[in-house]
Protein backbone atom coordinates (compact mmCIF):
# COMPACT_ATOMS: atom_id res chain seq x y z
CA UNK A 1 0.00 0.00 0.00
CA UNK A 2 1.36 3.32 -1.00
CA UNK A 3 1.63 6.04 1.51
CA UNK A 4 0.38 8.76 -0.83
CA UNK A 5 0.09 12.47 0.14
CA UNK A 6 -0.48 13.59 3.70
CA UNK A 7 -4.08 14.23 4.58
CA UNK A 8 -4.64 18.03 4.67
CA UNK A 9 -6.94 17.84 7.66
CA UNK A 10 -4.38 15.81 9.57
CA UNK A 11 -1.65 18.33 8.60
CA UNK A 12 -3.84 21.14 9.92
CA UNK A 13 -4.41 19.25 13.13
CA UNK A 14 -0.67 18.80 13.61
CA UNK A 15 -0.12 22.54 13.12
CA UNK A 16 -2.78 23.35 15.71
CA UNK A 17 -1.26 20.93 18.21
CA UNK A 18 2.21 22.40 17.65
CA UNK A 19 0.83 25.90 18.28
CA UNK A 20 -0.88 24.72 21.44
CA UNK A 21 2.28 23.04 22.63
CA UNK A 22 4.29 26.20 21.91
CA UNK A 23 1.75 28.32 23.79
CA UNK A 24 1.76 25.87 26.72
CA UNK A 25 5.57 25.76 26.74
CA UNK A 26 5.80 29.56 26.79
CA UNK A 27 3.23 29.72 29.57
CA UNK A 28 5.24 27.24 31.59
CA UNK A 29 8.39 29.31 31.09
CA UNK A 30 6.56 32.45 32.23
CA UNK A 31 5.17 30.60 35.25
CA UNK A 32 8.59 29.22 36.13
CA UNK A 33 10.18 32.67 35.89
CA UNK A 34 7.35 34.14 37.99
CA UNK A 35 7.64 31.32 40.54
CA UNK A 36 11.40 31.80 40.72
CA UNK A 37 10.97 35.53 41.22
CA UNK A 38 8.26 35.04 43.83
CA UNK A 39 10.40 32.47 45.59
CA UNK A 40 13.36 34.87 45.72
CA UNK A 41 11.12 37.63 47.09
CA UNK A 42 9.62 35.28 49.65
CA UNK A 43 13.07 34.09 50.67
CA UNK A 44 14.26 37.68 51.16
CA UNK A 45 11.15 38.50 53.18
CA UNK A 46 11.65 35.47 55.41
CA UNK A 47 15.32 36.37 55.91
CA UNK A 48 14.31 39.87 57.01
CA UNK A 49 11.72 38.46 59.40
CA UNK A 50 14.32 36.09 60.88
CA UNK A 51 16.75 38.99 61.24
CA UNK A 52 14.12 40.90 63.22
CA UNK A 53 13.37 37.95 65.45
CA UNK A 54 17.08 37.41 66.14
CA UNK A 55 17.60 41.13 66.77
CA UNK A 56 14.82 41.21 69.38
CA UNK A 57 16.20 38.06 71.05
CA UNK A 58 19.65 39.66 71.18
CA UNK A 59 18.16 42.79 72.75
CA UNK A 60 16.76 40.60 75.54
CA UNK A 61 20.08 38.82 76.17
CA UNK A 62 22.90 39.71 78.55
CA UNK A 63 24.79 41.13 75.56
CA UNK A 64 22.06 43.72 75.00
CA UNK A 65 22.95 47.43 75.05
CA UNK A 66 20.02 47.74 77.46
CA UNK A 67 22.09 45.84 80.03
CA UNK A 68 24.89 48.41 80.02
CA UNK A 69 24.96 50.27 83.34
CA UNK A 70 28.36 51.92 83.58
CA UNK A 71 31.59 52.92 81.88
CA UNK A 72 34.68 53.83 83.91
CA UNK A 73 37.88 55.14 82.32
CA UNK A 74 40.85 53.79 84.21
CA UNK A 75 43.57 56.03 85.54
CA UNK A 76 47.12 54.89 86.15
CA UNK A 77 47.48 52.96 89.40
CA UNK A 78 44.68 51.59 91.56
CA UNK A 79 41.00 52.20 90.78
CA UNK A 80 38.69 51.03 93.59
CA UNK A 81 35.21 49.69 92.86
CA UNK A 82 32.15 48.76 94.92
CA UNK A 83 28.75 50.21 95.87
CA UNK A 84 30.01 52.76 98.39
CA UNK A 85 30.06 56.28 96.99
CA UNK A 86 33.71 56.98 97.76
CA UNK A 87 34.91 54.29 95.33
CA UNK A 88 36.48 55.40 92.08
CA UNK A 89 34.01 53.20 90.20
CA UNK A 90 30.62 53.08 91.95
CA UNK A 91 28.49 49.99 91.23
CA UNK A 92 24.66 50.03 91.32
CA UNK A 93 23.23 50.18 94.83
CA UNK A 94 22.60 46.77 96.38
CA UNK A 95 24.35 44.88 93.57
CA UNK A 96 27.63 44.14 95.39
CA UNK A 97 29.59 44.75 98.58
CA UNK A 98 30.50 48.30 99.48
CA UNK A 99 34.14 47.61 98.63
CA UNK A 100 34.88 44.85 96.16
CA UNK A 101 38.52 45.56 95.34
CA UNK A 102 40.41 47.49 92.70
CA UNK A 103 41.51 47.52 89.09
CA UNK A 104 45.16 48.41 88.65
CA UNK A 105 46.30 50.00 85.41
CA UNK A 106 50.01 49.69 84.82
CA UNK A 107 51.35 50.73 81.42
CA UNK A 108 48.88 49.02 79.08
CA UNK A 109 47.79 46.11 81.28
CA UNK A 110 44.95 45.80 83.79
CA UNK A 111 44.94 43.62 86.87
CA UNK A 112 41.99 43.07 89.20
CA UNK A 113 42.39 42.45 92.93
CA UNK A 114 39.33 41.29 94.89
CA UNK A 115 38.95 41.42 98.66
CA UNK A 116 38.60 38.30 100.79
CA UNK A 117 35.03 37.11 101.10
CA UNK A 118 33.79 38.52 97.77
CA UNK A 119 32.91 35.86 95.20
CA UNK A 120 34.00 37.07 91.78
CA UNK A 121 34.19 34.62 88.88
CA UNK A 122 36.40 34.89 85.83
CA UNK A 123 34.73 33.85 82.56
CA UNK A 124 32.01 31.99 84.44
CA UNK A 125 34.42 29.48 85.93
CA UNK A 126 36.92 29.87 88.74
CA UNK A 127 36.52 32.22 91.68
CA UNK A 128 39.45 34.60 91.71
CA UNK A 129 41.34 36.89 94.04
CA UNK A 130 43.78 38.34 91.52
CA UNK A 131 44.04 38.12 87.74
CA UNK A 132 45.37 40.01 84.75
CA UNK A 133 42.51 40.85 82.38
CA UNK A 134 42.50 40.66 78.59
CA UNK A 135 40.73 43.59 76.96
CA UNK A 136 38.50 43.50 73.88
CA UNK A 137 41.52 44.67 71.87
CA UNK A 138 43.26 41.31 72.37
CA UNK A 139 43.30 38.61 69.72
CA UNK A 140 41.04 36.45 71.90
CA UNK A 141 37.77 37.20 73.67
CA UNK A 142 37.98 39.72 76.53
CA UNK A 143 37.87 38.35 80.06
CA UNK A 144 34.52 38.71 81.83
CA UNK A 145 34.22 39.26 85.56
CA UNK A 146 30.99 38.00 87.14
CA UNK A 147 29.75 39.39 90.44
CA UNK A 148 26.17 38.43 91.27
CA UNK A 149 24.14 39.84 88.34
CA UNK A 150 26.93 42.19 87.25
CA UNK A 151 29.31 41.60 84.36
CA UNK A 152 32.50 43.64 83.81
CA UNK A 153 35.09 43.67 81.06
CA UNK A 154 38.00 45.85 80.01
CA UNK A 155 37.63 47.69 76.70
CA UNK A 156 40.12 49.76 74.72
CA UNK A 157 38.91 52.86 72.91
CA UNK A 158 40.99 55.62 71.41
CA UNK A 159 44.15 54.25 73.04
CA UNK A 160 42.59 54.35 76.52
CA UNK A 161 41.33 51.50 78.73
CA UNK A 162 38.02 51.41 80.54
CA UNK A 163 35.81 48.98 82.47
CA UNK A 164 32.39 48.45 80.94
CA UNK A 165 29.64 47.30 83.28
CA UNK A 166 26.56 45.28 82.39
CA UNK A 167 23.74 44.65 84.86
CA UNK A 168 21.46 41.71 84.06
CA UNK A 169 18.84 43.27 86.33
CA UNK A 170 19.09 46.69 84.73
CA UNK A 171 15.61 48.24 84.62
CA UNK A 172 15.92 49.14 80.93
CA UNK A 173 16.60 45.50 80.09
CA UNK A 174 13.80 44.15 82.26
CA UNK A 175 11.30 46.67 80.85
CA UNK A 176 12.16 45.93 77.20
CA UNK A 177 9.05 45.19 75.14
CA UNK A 178 10.38 45.08 71.62
CA UNK A 179 11.73 47.08 68.68
CA UNK A 180 9.71 49.18 66.28
CA UNK A 181 10.48 48.56 62.62
CA UNK A 182 9.27 50.04 59.37
CA UNK A 183 7.32 47.69 57.12
CA UNK A 184 9.66 45.54 55.06
CA UNK A 185 10.39 47.36 51.80
CA UNK A 186 11.64 45.34 48.79
CA UNK A 187 12.51 48.66 47.11
CA UNK A 188 15.02 49.42 49.86
CA UNK A 189 16.84 46.16 49.33
CA UNK A 190 19.15 47.89 46.88
CA UNK A 191 21.72 46.59 44.43
CA UNK A 192 24.51 49.16 44.46
CA UNK A 193 27.45 49.67 42.14
CA UNK A 194 30.70 49.45 44.09
CA UNK A 195 33.69 51.49 42.94
CA UNK A 196 36.87 50.40 44.74
CA UNK A 197 39.53 52.85 45.84
CA UNK A 198 42.98 51.79 44.69
CA UNK A 199 44.63 51.94 47.10
CA UNK A 200 41.96 51.97 49.84
CA UNK A 201 41.89 55.27 51.69
CA UNK A 202 41.82 55.99 55.40
CA UNK A 203 38.99 58.06 56.86
CA UNK A 204 38.62 59.50 60.34
CA UNK A 205 35.42 58.65 62.20
CA UNK A 206 34.43 60.67 65.25
CA UNK A 207 32.86 59.03 68.32
CA UNK A 208 30.50 60.24 71.02
CA UNK A 209 33.32 59.69 73.53
CA UNK A 210 35.37 62.44 71.90
CA UNK A 211 38.13 60.46 70.21
CA UNK A 212 38.51 59.53 66.54
CA UNK A 213 39.01 56.18 64.87
CA UNK A 214 40.99 55.95 61.65
CA UNK A 215 39.50 53.18 59.52
CA UNK A 216 40.09 51.75 56.08
CA UNK A 217 37.55 52.72 53.41
CA UNK A 218 37.81 50.29 50.46
CA UNK A 219 35.52 52.14 48.05
CA UNK A 220 32.15 53.81 47.51
CA UNK A 221 28.67 52.35 46.91
CA UNK A 222 26.49 54.19 44.38
CA UNK A 223 22.74 53.61 44.12
CA UNK A 224 19.43 55.45 43.94
CA UNK A 225 16.58 55.99 46.39
CA UNK A 226 13.26 57.28 45.07
CA UNK A 227 14.93 58.21 41.80
CA UNK A 228 17.70 60.23 43.49
CA UNK A 229 21.32 59.20 43.04
CA UNK A 230 23.20 58.82 46.35
CA UNK A 231 26.36 57.18 47.59
CA UNK A 232 27.84 55.84 50.83
CA UNK A 233 31.38 55.08 51.92
CA UNK A 234 31.80 51.94 54.04
CA UNK A 235 34.69 51.01 56.30
CA UNK A 236 36.31 47.80 57.46
CA UNK A 237 35.98 47.56 61.24
CA UNK A 238 39.11 45.42 61.42
CA UNK A 239 41.79 44.72 58.75
CA UNK A 240 40.78 41.83 56.53
CA UNK A 241 37.15 41.95 57.65
CA UNK A 242 34.62 39.99 55.57
CA UNK A 243 31.82 42.56 55.95
CA UNK A 244 31.47 46.18 54.88
CA UNK A 245 30.27 48.48 57.66
CA UNK A 246 28.09 51.47 56.75
CA UNK A 247 27.29 54.35 59.10
CA UNK A 248 24.69 56.72 57.67
CA UNK A 249 22.21 59.45 58.43
CA UNK A 250 19.10 60.33 56.45
CA UNK A 251 16.09 62.67 56.52
CA UNK A 252 14.17 60.51 59.01
CA UNK A 253 16.70 61.06 61.84
CA UNK A 254 15.35 62.75 64.93
CA UNK A 255 11.63 62.28 64.25
CA UNK A 256 11.17 58.75 62.95
CA UNK A 257 14.59 57.24 63.59
CA UNK A 258 17.44 57.75 66.06
CA UNK A 259 18.97 61.20 65.73
CA UNK A 260 22.53 59.90 65.63
CA UNK A 261 21.97 57.81 62.51
CA UNK A 262 21.95 54.08 61.90
CA UNK A 263 24.31 51.26 60.94
CA UNK A 264 24.22 48.60 58.24
CA UNK A 265 26.41 45.68 57.15
CA UNK A 266 26.79 44.18 53.70
CA UNK A 267 28.78 41.40 52.08
CA UNK A 268 31.95 42.25 50.22
CA UNK A 269 31.56 43.25 46.53
CA UNK A 270 30.90 40.61 43.92
CA UNK A 271 31.38 41.48 40.22
CA UNK A 272 31.41 45.17 41.06
CA UNK A 273 28.17 45.22 43.04
CA UNK A 274 26.88 44.86 46.60
CA UNK A 275 23.42 44.55 48.11
CA UNK A 276 22.40 47.15 50.68
CA UNK A 277 19.43 45.77 52.58
CA UNK A 278 18.15 48.78 54.51
CA UNK A 279 15.47 46.55 56.05
CA UNK A 280 18.31 45.46 58.32
CA UNK A 281 19.49 48.98 59.17
CA UNK A 282 19.82 49.13 62.95
CA UNK A 283 20.37 51.59 65.76
CA UNK A 284 23.79 52.01 67.38
CA UNK A 285 24.26 51.21 71.06
CA UNK A 286 23.93 54.91 71.89
CA UNK A 287 20.25 54.78 71.02
CA UNK A 288 19.72 52.55 74.07
CA UNK A 289 22.12 53.81 76.78
CA UNK A 290 24.55 56.55 77.73
CA UNK A 291 27.52 54.26 78.41
CA UNK A 292 28.54 53.56 74.82
CA UNK A 293 31.31 54.93 72.61
CA UNK A 294 29.43 54.89 69.29
CA UNK A 295 30.96 56.03 66.04
CA UNK A 296 29.26 58.97 64.33
CA UNK A 297 28.42 58.67 60.63
CA UNK A 298 30.95 60.71 58.61
CA UNK A 299 29.60 63.80 56.85
CA UNK A 300 29.83 62.22 53.39
CA UNK A 301 27.30 59.60 54.58
CA UNK A 302 24.61 62.13 55.57
CA UNK A 303 21.96 61.43 52.94
CA UNK A 304 19.36 63.99 51.87
CA UNK A 305 16.77 61.30 51.23
CA UNK A 306 14.49 59.33 53.54
CA UNK A 307 15.35 55.69 54.25
CA UNK A 308 12.08 54.36 55.66
CA UNK A 309 13.25 50.82 56.33
CA UNK A 310 14.83 49.00 59.25
CA UNK A 311 14.70 50.08 62.88
CA UNK A 312 12.72 53.09 63.94
CA UNK A 313 13.43 55.35 66.89
CA UNK A 314 13.57 53.55 70.25
CA UNK A 315 10.74 55.01 72.28
CA UNK A 316 13.02 55.92 75.20
CA UNK A 317 15.82 57.47 73.16
CA UNK A 318 16.13 61.12 72.16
Amino acid sequence: MSIGKPNSSMNSLVRVDAGSLLHTFCSLIVCMVWASSASAADKAFLEDMKYRKDRVAWMRSERSPLALAGLFWLKAGKNTFGTEQDNDFVLPSGSAPGRVGYFELKENSVRVDVGIGTLVKLNGQSIIRRAELKSDASSTQPDILELNHLRMKVIERGGKLAVRLADLKNQSLLAFRGIEFYDISPELRVKAKFLPYRPPKKIKVATVAGYEDELECPGVAQFSVGGKAVQLEPVLETPGDTKLFFMFKDSTNGNETYGGGRYLYSDLPSEGHITLNFNQAHNPYCAYNSFSTCQIPPLQNWLKVSIRAGERKFRESK
